[in-house]
C-alpha cells in the first residue's frame, strides 16, 4: 500500500498530465492523470512512463459539464491502470442543490467508497473524498470515513460555505477567498484532531502562492494542472509569486509587461528553457508549461526545505518573501488567524455548526 510514496517525507506535488502528455518520461515523478481523459476508450493506456501515479475518477469535471459517469466504466479505466492512488466515483455538490439533495450525493459517495473497497482490486490504493455542506456536516462525515475508509489519505472536495451558490463551489479554478479558507482550515484541523488521514487538496498547485498557502494550511498532497493551462494562455509562473503574460508572438521577449525584477527572476531560472533560449516562452506554449512545471517542483522544494525546519521557521518565510508584496497577502494574513484559531479554539469552545 503507497510502496512509492514510502521514504519520501513531508508534502507531496503531483503534476498533472494527459493523454497528451507534455513530457513522455515521467519515470521520477508524481504523476495526477484523470479517468475522463480516457474515459472513451476502449482500451485506455498511457501515453507517458509515470513514476508514481494518482489517477483522479473524473467526477469533477464530469459534473461541470454534466456528464454522467457509469459506475463500471470508471472502474475499468482504474483497474487497467493499476494507479498507485485513486479516488472512487464520488458525487461533488452543486451549487443548485438543496441540503437535502447534497445529503443524498454524500450518501453515494458512501456506498461507491464501500463498494470499491470491496468489490475492485483496487483496495489498499483508495483516497476518499471528504464532502460536505456544513461545518457540523464536516465533522459526522469525517467521523464516518474513520470508521468506514481504509486509506492513509483523504482528499477533500465539496466544502459549502455561504458564499457556495454565487460561484462554481468546487476548488478547481476557483479564485480564493476568506470563506473558502476558512472551510479549508476547519477541515483540516478537524483532519488532524479526529483521524490520522493526510489531507489532499485537490486544485491548489496552480502557483506558488497557493502551493505555499496550502501547503501552511496542513495540507500534506496537492496537485497542479495550472501549469499546463496557464502556459496554453500565454502566462508563465515566476518563482516566489504569480503568473505573467508574456505570450505575444509578435512582440519581442524584452517588451513584454515583464518588469525588471521579473526579468531578474527569469535570468536565474534553471528550467531546461530557460537555460538555453528563454525567447522559446514568448511564442511556445510548450516551452511555457516546461518553464511553469519546473518553477512549482522547486516551489515544493523550497516549502519542503523550509517546513524541515519548524512551523515557525516557514511562517517567517512565507511572511517575508512570499507574501510580503502579494496581491493575497490579505488572504494569507487571513489563513494565519484561522489556522491558529481552530487549533486552539476547537479543543476550547467546541467544532462549530
Amino acid at each position: 500500500m503507497f510502496t512509492k510514496l514510502h521514504g519520501k517525507s513531508g508534502n507531496l506535488l503531483w503534476i498533472g498530465e494527459q493523454r497528451r502528455p507534455i513530457k513522455r518520461d515521467r519515470s521520477s515523478d508524481l504523476v495526477m492523470d484523470s479517468v475522463i481523459n480516457y474515459y472513451k476508450s476502449e482500451e485506455p493506456r498511457l501515453a507517458y512512463r509515470a513514476g508514481t501515479l494518482f489517477l483522479d475518477n473524473g467526477a469533477y469535471t464530469a459534473n461541470m459539464k454534466g456528464i454522467s459517469l457509469q459506475v463500471e466504466k470508471v472502474i475499468m479505466v482504474q483497474e487497467s491502470f493499476r494507479p498507485d492512488l485513486t479516488i472512487p466515483l464520488d458525487h461533488p455538490f452543486r451549487p443548485d442543490m438543496s441540503t437535502s439533495q447534497m445529503r443524498k450525493s454524500w450518501e453515494k459517495t458512501k456506498e461507491n467508497i464501500l463498494y470499491w473497497q470491496s468489490s475492485t482490486n483496487l483496495n489498499g490504493r483508495l483516497v476518499p473524498t471528504l464532502h460536505a455542506w456544513s461545518k457540523k456536516s464536516l465533522i459526522g462525515n469525517l467521523e464516518w470515513l474513520g470508521s468506514h475508509a481504509d486509506s492513509q489519505y483523504l482528499a477533500l472536495g465539496s466544502l459549502v460555505n455561504p458564499s457556495f451558490t454565487k460561484f462554481a463551489g468546487f476548488f478547481g479554478d476557483r479564485q480564493p477567498n476568506k470563506e473558502l479558507i476558512d472551510m479549508i482550515s476547519f477541515a483540516i484541523s478537524c483532519v488532524e484532531k479526529k483521524s490520522d488521514f493526510k489531507v489532499h487538496l485537490m486544485g491548489f498547485g496552480s502557483s506558488p502562492l497557493m502551493l505555499h498557502l496550502g501547503y501552511y494550511i496542513g495540507a500534506r498532497s496537492t496537485d497542479s494542472s495550472g501549469y499546463r493551462r496557464k502556459a496554453a494562455y500565454g502566462k508563465i509562473i515566476l518563482p516566489g509569486t504569480g503568473e505573467r503574460y508574456v505570450g505575444i508572438t509578435s512582440s519581442d521577449f524584452g517588451v513584454t509587461s515583464l518588469s525588471k525584477s521579473d526579468l531578474a527572476l527569469l535570468e536565474k531560472c534553471t528550467c531546461p528553457i530557460c537555460k538555453t533560449n528563454k525567447y522559446r516562452l514568448v511564442d511556445d506554449w510548450k516551452a511555457r508549461a516546461i518553464h511553469n512545471e519546473h518553477v512549482m517542483k522547486e516551489e515544493a522544494k523550497t516549502a519542503e526545505r523550509f517546513l524541515s525546519m519548524g512551523a515557525e521557521i516557514y511562517e517567517r518565510y512565507l511572511d517575508n518573501v512570499v507574501f510580503s508584496h502579494s496581491s493575497l497577502r490579505y488572504l494569507w494574513e487571513y489563513a494565519k488567524l484561522r489556522r491558529k484559531y481552530y487549533r486552539i479554539s476547537e479543543v476550547l469552545f467546541g467544532e462549530g455548526t
